[in-house]
């Protein structure tokens, strides 16, 4: 049953009416698609893809994600084609990667603890083992030309410093782990700004 807030078809609606059509929220807009019963909702495929899901909800949910790493996750939702949240990026990120047979290798709570005014240090966690994780920076949000390896600060934290930077700046950068299409984790895109002096 429908359950309509205001006349039909222009404040709210949510449900389904007689099995043909159903209404729904989605990102702020008020939609109406045709009722569809999936051809068999519980094959192997599905399941499988399911799973996929589930596991990436629960690695976003298990990598006790800052306010930082999240708002990286957004900015790099922002320059993907398809409109998304940063949580749905990093989920599309990994079950692409999942779909190919590979291992998440989660990377969390990354912060620039020192800026200066040609310099600034990215302090990253990560489980010891695995790849190790690559710095992909510029001056752009969607062009990265420099990279280099992350070095280990200790116990599942790794640290490194890019230096030979202009002042009063702003840069992006991400973090990677390993390549796709094998072992493979990625940050969302950070920026920080050098000081002017």
């Amino acid at each position: 049953m429908a359950k309509l807030t205001g006349p039909f078809f222009s404040l709210k609606a949510s449900g389904q009416l007689g099995k043909t059509i159903v209404a729904f929220p989605w990102k702020g807009l008020n939609c109406l698609r045709t009722y569809v019963v999936p051809f068999n909702p519980k094959s192997d495929a599905q399941k499988l893809q399911r799973g996929y899901f589930d596991d990436a909800v629960d690695a976003w949910h298990d990598s006790a994600f800052s306010a930082a790493d999240v708002g990286a996750w957004n900015r790099y939702a922002g320059i993907l084609a398809k409109i998304m949240s940063g949580f749905n990026a990093m989920i599309k990120t990994f079950v692409d990667e999942a779909i190919l047979g590979n291992t998440w290798e989660k990377v969390w709570q990354v912060t620039t603890p020192l800026v200066q005014d040609e310099n600034f240090d990215v302090l990253v966690h990560k489980a010891e083992g695995g790849n190790l994780p690559t710095i992909h920076w510029g001056t752009r949000k969607t062009h990265f030309p420099n990279s280099q390896a992350i070095g280990s600060d200790g116990v599942d934290m790794w640290r490194t410093t890019i230096a030979d930077l202009t002042k009063n700046t702003l840069y992006y950068f991400y973090i990677d782990v390993g390549t796709s299409e094998a072992d493979y984790g990625r940050t969302g895109i950070y920026s920080v700004r050098t000081l002017a002096d």
